[in-house]
C-alpha cells in the first residue's frame, strides 16, 4: 500500500529595512561625488576655457622646514643637492610662461617631489625642460599642469566613489522598504510521508 505525497507551498516575502542606513550611504555618496566635483572645477575651468601654453622649467627650489630654501639653476646643482636619504627635503619645479601678450610669469608646480625634483632643467636633447600648461590669460599665476597625474587622480577617485555609493546607496534604499518575494519552496505537511524510490 502506498502513500502519495502531500505538499503546500511556503509563499513569504522579505523586507531588507535599515532605510536610514541605506540613505545615509547615498548621502555619503553626494557628498564624494560634489567635492570631486569641487576639485576638479577649477582644473576642468582652465582646461576649458583658459589659454594653452609650454611651461619652460627654469629652477627648483629646495626646501627645508625651518631652513631657507635653496635655488638650484641648473641639473649639476641640482644633481649635487639630491637628498635621497633625507626625506624631510621637498624640491619644487618652477616654470616661466611666455603669454600671449608678452610676458613672462613664473609659476611653481602644484607638487613636490621628495629626494629629489619631478622635472629635470633639460631633457636629453639639451634642451629646457617643457610641461603642458593651460592658464587664465587675466590672471596668469593661475595655471594648471596637464601632465601632473595629482591634478586629476584624487578629484577623480573622489568623484568615481561618490557616484558608485549613489548608485549602489539608492538602489538599496529603493528596495529597503518594498516587500521582496521569497522563492516558493515546498513542503510536507504534517502527518504527510514521503513515497519510497521506485525500484528500477
Amino acid at each position: 500500500m502506498s502513500t502519495t505525497n502531500s505538499h503546500s507551498a511556503s509563499p513569504g516575502t522579505y523586507t531588507p529595512g535599515y532605510s536610514k542606513l541605506k540613505a545615509l550611504m547615498v548621502v555619503w555618496g553626494l557628498l564624494l561625488f560634489g567635492l570631486g566635483l569641487w576639485q576638479l572645477a577649477g582644473p576642468m575651468g582652465l582646461l576649458l576655457f583658459g589659454t594653452r601654453a609650454e611651461a619652460e622649467a627654469v629652477s627648483v627650489i629646495k626646501t627645508k622646514t625651518g631652513l631657507p630654501d635653496i635655488t638650484l639653476k641648473d641639473d649639476l646643482q641640482i644633481q649635487a643637492n639630491l637628498e635621497p636619504r633625507d626625506r624631510s627635503y621637498v624640491f619644487w619645479n618652477e616654470f616661466i610662461i611666455h603669454t600671449k601678450d608678452n610676458k613672462d610669469v613664473t609659476v611653481r608646480a602644484p607638487v613636490g617631489s621628495q629626494g629629489g625634483p619631478l622635472y629635470p632643467l633639460l631633457d636629453s636633447d639639451g634642451l629646457p625642460t617643457t610641461d603642458l600648461v593651460c592658464y587664465d590669460p587675466g590672471h596668469p599665476d593661475k595655471v594648471v599642469f596637464l601632465w601632473i597625474i595629482s591634478t586629476w587622480f584624487i578629484p577623480g577617485m573622489l568623484t568615481f566613489v561618490g557616484l558608485v555609493g549613489i548608485l549602489i546607496g539608492s538602489t538599496l534604499f529603493y528596495w529597503s522598504s518594498r516587500p521582496i518575494e521569497l522563492p516558493h519552496i515546498p513542503v510536507l505537511t504534517e502527518g504527510a510521508t514521503a513515497s519510497p524510490p521506485n525500484p528500477k
